[in-house]
């Protein structure tokens, strides 16, 4: 039995983004349907058990973006459709998606460095291994040289041999592979392109509309997670009521604090002895409390059990070892403990355990070496992360609804893999994924001028983006 066993989904309008909402759903156990009529904005419609009926709509069309799969905007659109039909069904009503908010989350790095007046963030540089390619990302500290170290140790003659060897070391380094197969033999149907009227009115405010705060009001969240996938999962948990807590050593910061480089900055420009300017950070940790426990210490670890045991979820970005080092593996403990979500680069296989962020799981999933491409395409940003954060947030009020109805309180893992399953390859030799997509950017920076958050960093008031839920 699935947690969403009992709950009917009705999914209608853009057929892209409503086939993959009812795909998502369906994979909890929801018996969803598609149905009628296939013009218009997406939207999904949830009733049944444990659930008050609830829709949600986008408010208008998705469209690709470039320097991205063509397919990513619309994953992410249907997640959004997703967790925000679901988590209205606690309390009913309907809720609005921005449908600029699909690529508003895809391309967040790039959008803030826009706003933030900094160089964007550039591609990750795929690395040549005899026939193959490799996908490295050393940006934390001491990997770079132990990279190096594992080079002038051992002689490598492809890719996968490479990358085999750099997880051992906890390096995050991957092959680069070709799109299967299947993907190759399964087009993209982008949204449908008519215009669609937008509701102006609900697209005045940055802020979330009371609805969508209501869906998930006096829900209690503990946060262990860090980097993007995580902290957006739990920003949108937050940006529909949801009160969250960030577990966060100052031992171990975040490392999308970046204290010392390689963020984005205002002004482009880390001021020494600054922190808490780096722009993704700022913009994550809106609207979540944190506090400061090292969970290798047996007295913080006290008092992160006691947070847990008045929580209702649990949201950790830590692999299987981390969790078994220090010592929070084991719900049963708590007498009525959190539903439990995981997130993890990948779920199963050889590689379940391995290291990797998007940029590394875009490279694994073939969506990075299309049909026709003499060689593999790094994306835009790391898109893969935000897709893995709309997934997770999905699968933390499928947790939550699923405790709701029949308990023990279930654990979910949600991956970063999993997060672009079934995605189709590009069937343009790589020409979308190459693209430059500073001019979307703009137009995005442009048209959510007026749905902002303005948050004070380093004495100025810069944008960030603003809430996805909207107002009907």
């Amino acid at each position: 039995m699935g947690p969403l066993d009992g709950v009917d989904v009705r999914v209608e309008g853009d057929p892209a983004v409503a086939a993959d909402a009812a795909r998502l759903l369906s994979r909890y156990g929801a018996s969803a349907r598609v149905a009628g009529p296939v013009s218009g904005p997406a939207s999904v419609t949830v009733s049944g058990r444990g659930c008050v009926p609830a829709t949600a709509r986008m408010s208008g069309p998705v469209a690709p973006c470039p320097g991205l799969p063509a397919a990513a905007p619309t994953r992410a659109a249907a997640g959004l459709l997703a967790l925000s039909a679901l988590a209205a069904a606690r309390v009913g009503g309907t809720l609005v998606v921005d449908a600029d908010s699909a690529a508003i989350l895809l391309l967040q790095p790039l959008l803030l460095a826009h706003w933030y007046s900094a160089p964007p963030p550039g591609r990750v540089t795929p690395l040549r291994i005899g026939d193959g390619w490799a996908a490295a990302e050393l940006g934390a500290p001491g990997d770079a040289e132990l990279f190096a170290l594992l080079l002038e140790t051992e002689s490598f003659t492809d890719a996968e041999e490479l990358s085999a060897a750099a997880q051992q070391w906890r390096l995050p380094v991957v092959p680069y592979r070709r799109a299967r197969r299947a993907q190759d033999q399964s087009p993209h149907r982008p949204g449908i392109q008519e215009p669609f009227g937008r509701d102006d009115a609900a697209r005045r405010s940055g802020q979330s509309s009371p609805a969508a705060r209501a869906a998930l009001a006096g829900l209690n969240v503990v946060d262990v997670t860090a980097m993007w996938a995580g902290p957006l999962c739990t920003w949108l948990l937050a940006q529909l009521g949801a009160s969250v807590v960030v577990v966060e050593s100052d031992a171990r910061p975040d490392g999308m604090r970046a204290p010392h480089g390689g963020g984005i900055y205002p002004g482009g420009r880390l001021e020494r002895g600054a922190k808490d300017r780096s722009a993704m950070f700022t913009s994550l940790a809106a609207g979540k409390a944190r506090v400061n426990l090292d969970l290798r210490l047996e007295r913080d670890r006290a008092a992160f059990d006691l947070a847990c045991a008045h929580a209702d979820l649990r949201v950790d970005s830590l692999s299987r070892r981390a969790r078994a080092n220090l010592g929070i593996t084991d719900p049963s403990r708590f007498d009525d403990g959190p539903a439990i979500v995981h997130i993890s680069a990948f779920s199963r296989g050889p590689s379940r355990d391995w290291a990797a962020y998007g940029t590394q799981v875009h490279a694994m999933s073939g969506l990075a070496w299309p049909a026709g491409a003499d060689e593999p395409i790094p994306a835009a940003t790391a898109y893969v992360d935000g897709l893995g954060g709309i997934a997770a947030a999905l699968a933390s009020v499928v947790a939550l609804h699923s405790a709701a109805q029949q308990g023990p309180d279930p654990t979910l893992t949600a991956s970063l893999m999993d997060a672009v399953d079934a995605l189709p390859a590009d069937r343009d030799r790589g020409a979308l994924l190459r693209a430059d997509p500073m001019p979307r950017v703009a137009e995005l920076a442009e048209a959510h001028n007026g749905r902002t958050v303005h948050m004070s960093v380093a004495g100025a008031s810069l944008r960030h983006p603003g809430s996805p839920f909207m107002s009907t």
